[in-house]
């Protein structure tokens, strides 16, 4: 699942105007999780601030460039995430197969009914 930040910088044509409302309207996202995705946005400078307010929410302009910006952003910070064990990450699927007793017994009963 691509992050909030790179899906608006994709969907959004350049010159689009955008506010924190309609990313929580479209993306269905928290006040909290909007707000960090703007500035997350802001840094990469995908997006401009430009000053004028609809209601509360601040209007924002995507750059040209943005899609790029922001992915040059998001492989630069990568580094600072915290790592995650690649031993544990198993594909569900995989757990299915190799570590489900039930389904390794019905494995070994059809395999004997094949042969």
């Amino acid at each position: 699942m691509t992050p909030l930040y790179l899906r608006i910088a994709s969907e959004f044509k350049a010159g689009n105007e955008i506010t924190t409302k309609k990313i929580r309207s479209i993306y269905a996202s928290s006040n909290s999780h909007t707000k960090i995705t703007v500035d997350f946005l802001l840094r990469a400078k995908a997006i401009k601030k430009t000053g004028r307010k609809e209601g509360a929410f601040s209007i924002y302009v995507l750059q040209q460039d943005a899609y790029e910006k922001t992915v040059e952003l998001d492989n630069k910070s990568k580094r600072y995430r915290a790592k995650t064990n690649r031993h544990v990450k198993c594909d569900v699927k995989e757990l299915m197969k190799t570590h489900n007793p039930l389904i390794l017994k019905f494995n070994a009963l059809l395999a004997g009914v094949r042969t």
